[in-house]
């Protein structure tokens, strides 16, 4: 059998077994079966879990029935039946267990917000009448009790620069203003529906505009999550949250570079389709399309004519995860927005808190069905969502919710990354910027102090940090985010701007090659993306054709970044290789972040300098 990427002798690819994904590359049969995606590598470890997991309930239900006294007058038959149904009769015990736990906690959580409601209602009903009576306000402030009914206040964290450790051996050798363009650029070529008459991509059209829910709901825009046309929900989320994020830390520099407004409308972009997404107050959209059939068409959006199936959670089938998240990134968007436009802002705030209270309310895991599996439980995106509308509203109720979850949960604990699948790293930061408590800075340090040199994870010979063959660089590039972040109040300054800057220059050239496409030396000409690598007008057999040609990518995929290299620092610019040259949604967002933080550190290095007059 030939090798990953390599043509074997009969002219296909060979099918390439990977935990969840069978990739096989397009045949001459006109279905067009390919490469199937690779970004969702870390489901395939969530799955041996849960196989892990469910083999042992298995062998204790086996032990269970085992230790049970045999009946050798009957027929085997009977017997079976009989284990049968005792095995029957535990699991609905358990699961009847499981459900009365999960009501207690759930009512015990309400009870505990509605006093503190009540407790803040009263408390605004005595600074309103002190108001009225003109009397000074002591101790408490109006911004810190918004509640249901009452105008919610701007709440923002001051960052703390400490300028006095700024050095100036510090170099920036690329145009992050380029760079930002770019990115910003890539996820205009990633959206579907009917593209905005200001659209930039020209290789790019209105697509999937009958993308319905199960009862007709619209849920046509949105991203198309990677090289496929399936809108995810949950890295579409995570990316938004993290660029909104980007956005109000360093939003002095999407000004200063011109690139306010076409960011405002990047994020806008997914914030609309969520809110098309949440159809009911319980129910919530967050998927759009089968992989399964999807993965095995290569060519254009625009022709895509492949049935569209729909996903959704509601009170029955729960999603605490994808719709903790998506109420996370519509708090970062309402904290964008609300200088911007007021109404929007409220708008997308109140879908939050909405999707917040389903989420905590009706807790589980939502059906991933292998893609895109939450690890290693749904508590980090509820801490997570509770910490941004704490960050939005300023509500302590919020703060109470995340504060509780992280002990529930055990938060504090390291996680494997900052990503789609674990916000908890970024939560840690969150709160300890929200709070200024010390455990939370602790435990972030903790995780973040792994990834430098020298330390528990590997290193390629030229100096990024590895963290899996899948997507290495979107690893280095989210945590440099965060570590340019946590540099910006004071924490370990020097080492995490270090660990950022070499991460990110790693990315946009330092070892010859730039893995960012359209910038730079040498970038990718080749990233395995349908849209960019076919033309509009395709059928499937040109589409086919221009997948196995060797030529670079008809059009160029302005500011994706791709997979990466391998551990080797070794990399070979082949659109059929998914695991290397696969871009995606969540890959462009902390690297566009922290590329916006080295912006902003230029752009203070510059205006410390003196003026020499000669």
């Amino acid at each position: 059998m030939s090798q990953k990427g390599e043509e074997s002798t009969d002219g296909n690819v060979p099918s390439i077994q990977n935990g969840n994904h069978c990739e096989t590359e397009p045949d001459g049969d006109g279905d067009h079966p390919e490469l199937l995606e690779g970004e969702n590598e870390r489901s395939r470890r969530g799955q041996r879990e849960r196989q892990i997991a469910q083999q042992e309930e298995e062998e204790t239900d086996d032990e269970t029935e085992d230790s049970g006294p045999e009946n050798d007058t009957g027929p085997a038959e009977t017997a079976k039946d009989r284990q049968r149904q005792r095995r029957e009769e535990r699991q609905k015990a358990r699961k009847e267990r499981q459900r009365k736990r999960q009501e207690e906690r759930q009512n015990a959580r309400k009870e505990k917000k509605d006093r503190e409601r009540e407790k803040e209602n009263q408390q605004f009903e005595i600074i309103r009448n002190e108001k009225l009576q003109g009397e000074t306000i002591l101790d408490v402030g109006e911004e810190d009790m918004p509640i249901e009914g009452v105008e919610i206040q701007e709440f923002k964290i001051t960052p703390y620069v400490n300028d006095s450790n700024d050095r100036d051996d510090l170099t920036f050798p690329y145009d992050y203003k380029e760079v930002i363009h770019k990115s910003i650029m890539f996820y205009e070529a990633q959206r579907s529906g009917m593209l905005p008459s200001n659209n930039r991509i020209e290789w790019r059209g209105d697509s999937c505009l009958n993308d319905r829910g199960q009862n007709g709901e619209d849920l046509t825009g949105g991203w198309f999550d990677a090289g496929d046309h399936i809108k995810f929900g949950l890295p579409m989320a995570w990316s938004t949250t993290v660029l909104a994020w980007g956005l109000i830390q360093y939003k002095e520099v999407y000004s200063e570079i011109g690139e306010l407004e076409t960011m405002l409308d990047c994020i806008k972009w997914p914030a609309d389709y969520f809110i098309k997404c949440h159809t009911k107050e319980n129910e919530f959209y967050y998927q759009v399309g089968d992989p399964h059939t999807d993965h095995k068409r290569w060519g254009p959006p625009e022709t895509l004519d492949l049935p569209r199936p729909s996903f959704k959670v509601d009170e029955q089938t729960p999603g605490s995860d994808v719709v903790g998240e998506t109420a996370a990134a519509l708090a970062a968007c309402a904290i964008v927005f609300q200088d911007k436009d007021d109404s929007y802002s409220k708008k997308l705030l109140d879908h939050s808190m909405q999707l917040y209270e389903f989420a905590s309310t009706f807790v589980g895991k939502y059906p991933s069905a292998g893609y895109y599996d939450v690890q290693p439980s749904v508590g980090n995106k509820l801490a997570w969502a509770a910490a941004w509308l704490y960050y939005a509203t300023g509500s302590k109720a919020y703060l109470s919710d995340a504060e509780t979850y992280y002990v529930d949960y055990n938060l504090k604990a390291r996680g494997y990354c900052f990503g789609w699948d674990n916000s908890n790293p970024g939560m840690q930061l969150l709160m300890y910027l929200l709070t200024g408590e010390a455990k939370y800075k602790r435990d972030f340090t903790k995780y973040l102090d792994c990834w430098l040199p020298n330390n528990k994870l590997p290193y390629t010979p030229k100096g990024l940090v590895y963290r899996s063959e899948w997507g290495p660089l979107r690893y280095a590039a989210s945590n440099s985010f965060l570590a340019m972040l946590a540099a910006d109040y004071g924490i370990n300054r020097d080492k995490y701007i270090d660990f950022a800057m070499k991460q990110i220059h790693y990315i946009l050239g330092d070892t010859g090659r730039s893995f960012v496409c359209g910038f730079g030396v040498n970038p990718p000409q080749r990233p395995h993306h349908r849209a960019s690598s076919t033309y509009m007008w395709a059928d499937r057999e040109e589409s086919r054709k221009l997948f196995l040609s060797p030529d670079p990518n008809p059009h160029i995929l302005y500011g994706a970044v791709v997979g990466g290299p391998d551990i080797n620092d070794y990399y070979k610019d082949d659109r059929q290789n998914y695991v290397t040259n696969e871009v995606a949604c969540d890959y462009n967002a902390g690297f566009q972040s922290a590329v916006a933080a080295l912006k902003q550190l230029q752009m203070k290095q510059r205006k410390r300098r003196p003026c020499i007059i000669l």
